[in-house]
C-alpha cells in the first residue's frame, strides 16, 4: 500500500512522480550492473576452404604456333596433250586412281589409223634394212645403198613412235596414285591441247605452309615434329618439318615453313587453315605454378601457399610461360603447398582448410570439368612436366 499523502493536487502529482522515477532505478539498476561486469567475446575466425598444389622441382617445354593452308604435298591439273572431243571419263570426281590410270579419254580413231599405218611402214623399212646388209656382206651393194636403207628405216621408226605417243598422249593418265580432285570436262566437250580436265591429288600425304618472322626462325629445323590442327572442326595430326626457307618472302619479310602431315586413313582434309604446334625451348629443375593461382596486382604478382593451417603471401619472380602454366623463377619453393582454388578469399594471415590436393600440374583433380582440363597440363606442355605430374 501507498503511504498517505497530502490531498492538495500539487503535492499529489509531485509524489507519484518521485515513486515512478523509483521504481524505474530500481528496474535498471541491476541490469546497468550487469552489463558493466560481463567481459568482452571476441568473433570466431572461419577457416576458408582451398585447394593445394604440392610443388615440385620440374620442366617446361615451350612451344609456339604457327597457321597456313594446308594442300596435298603433290596435286597435279592435268590437261590435254591432243586436240579433239572426249569419248570417255573411266574415272568419276573423287574416285581413286593408280599410276598411270586413264583419267580422260579422247577421240584416238585416227590417231589409231596414223599409228597402224607407221607401224606397217617401220615393218618394211625392217625388212629392206635386213636385205640391204645380206646384199652389203656379198658386195651386191654399195656403202651408200646400206647407209641410204638404214636411214629410211630410223626414220620410219620414229614416225611410228610418234604415231603411238600421239596416240597415248590422247588419254590422259593420272601421274600419280590419288584421287581425282576434279573433273573439268563432261562427255562430248571439244578439248583443245593444252586445256585443263581434270585435277589429281595425293590426299595420302598433307603439307601445311605458314610463314614465320626472323625471331621464330632460329627456332625451327628439319626433322621438328608438329603437332597439328585442322580446319574449324579440329582434326589433329602429327607432322614433322621439311623444309625450311633460307630466305625471307621479299613482299612480307617472312620465311616459308613446310610440314608434312602422313594421312594414311585419309582422316585429315586439306585445303583448310592448319595450326602447328612446334617446341621451341624446354627448361630444367624449375617450379611451375597454374596462371590462375598467381594474384596480380599494385605490388607484382603474388601467391599463397599453406603454413600449418595459415595462409602465407608471397611475392613471385615469374619466367617463362606455356599456356596456363608459368615458371616461377623466385618466390616458392619445391615442397611447399600454393593455393590453386580459393586464393581470392584469402588474407595474409587467413585460417584455412585443406580440403583438396591437386593431381596434375594445372592445378586441376579428376573431378573438374574437361573444359578446365583440356588446356591444363596434358596439351601445353611437354612430357616432362606431365610426368613429374603424375608422380
Amino acid at each position: 500500500m501507498l503511504p498517505a499523502y497530502p490531498t492538495h493536487p500539487s503535492a499529489e502529482r509531485n509524489t507519484i512522480v518521485r515513486y515512478l522515477i523509483l521504481g524505474a532505478f530500481l528496474v535498471t539498476a541491476p541490469l546497468a550492473t550487469g552489463c558493466a561486469k560481463a567481459p568482452a567475446v571476441a568473433p570466431r575466425e572461419v577457416a576458408r576452404n582451398v585447394r593445394v598444389l604440392e610443388l615440385v622441382a620440374t620442366s617446361l617445354a615451350e612451344y609456339h604456333e604457327i597457321a597456313g593452308p594446308v594442300g596435298p604435298v603433290r596435286g597435279a591439273d592435268l590437261a590435254a596433250e591432243e586436240t579433239g572431243p572426249v569419248t570417255a571419263l573411266p574415272a568419276a570426281k573423287g574416285a581413286v586412281v593408280r599410276a598411270g590410270q586413264v583419267v580422260v579419254e579422247q577421240e584416238r580413231t585416227i590417231l589409231r589409223a596414223e599409228l597402224d599405218a607407221a607401224v606397217a611402214q617401220l615393218k618394211t623399212q625392217d625388212f629392206n634394212l635386213d636385205r640391204a646388209r645380206q646384199l652389203h656382206q656379198a658386195g651386191k651393194v654399195s656403202d651408200f645403198d646400206l647407209l641410204t636403207a638404214e636411214g629410211a628405216q630410223a626414220q620410219a621408226a620414229a614416225g611410228a613412235d610418234i604415231a603411238r605417243r600421239r596416240w597415248e598422249r590422247a588419254a590422259v593418265k593420272a601421274p600419280f596414285a590419288g584421287v581425282v580432285a576434279e573433273r573439268h570436262v563432261e562427255l562430248g566437250t571439244m578439248v583443245a591441247a593444252g586445256q585443263p580436265v581434270a585435277r589429281v591429288i595425293d590426299p595420302y600425304r598433307l603439307k601445311l605452309t605458314a610463314y614465320v618472322t626472323d625471331t621464330d626462325i632460329r627456332w625451327i629445323r628439319v626433322g621438328d615434329s608438329a603437332e597439328v590442327t585442322l580446319g574449324e572442326a579440329g582434326e589433329r595430326g602429327q607432322g614433322k618439318v621439311t623444309w625450311v626457307g633460307a630466305e625471307a618472302d621479299l613482299r612480307t619479310g617472312k620465311f616459308p615453313v613446310e610440314i608434312e602431315i602422313p594421312n594414311p586413313d585419309l582422316t585429315l582434309h586439306s585445303g583448310v587453315i592448319g595450326r602447328a604446334r612446334l617446341p621451341r625451348n624446354t627448361v630444367a629443375n624449375v617450379v611451375i605454378v597454374p596462371r590462375d593461382a598467381v594474384i596480380a596486382g599494385d605490388a607484382g604478382p603474388q601467391a599463397y601457399v599453406v603454413d600449418g593451417d595459415r595462409a602465407v603471401l608471397r611475392k613471385l619472380v615469374l619466367g617463362e610461360d606455356q599456356g596456363l602454366l608459368v615458371v616461377v623463377r623466385e618466390g616458392l619453393a619445391a615442397g611447399e603447398r600454393l593455393v590453386v582454388r580459393g586464393q581470392r578469399e584469402l588474407a595474409p594471415g587467413s585460417l584455412v582448410n585443406v580440403t583438396e590436393t591437386a593431381t596434375a600440374v594445372d592445378g586441376t583433380v579428376p573431378g573438374d570439368p574437361e573444359v578446365v582440363r583440356a588446356a591444363g597440363a596434358g596439351t601445353r606442355v611437354g612430357t616432362g612436366v606431365a610426368a613429374e605430374a603424375a608422380r
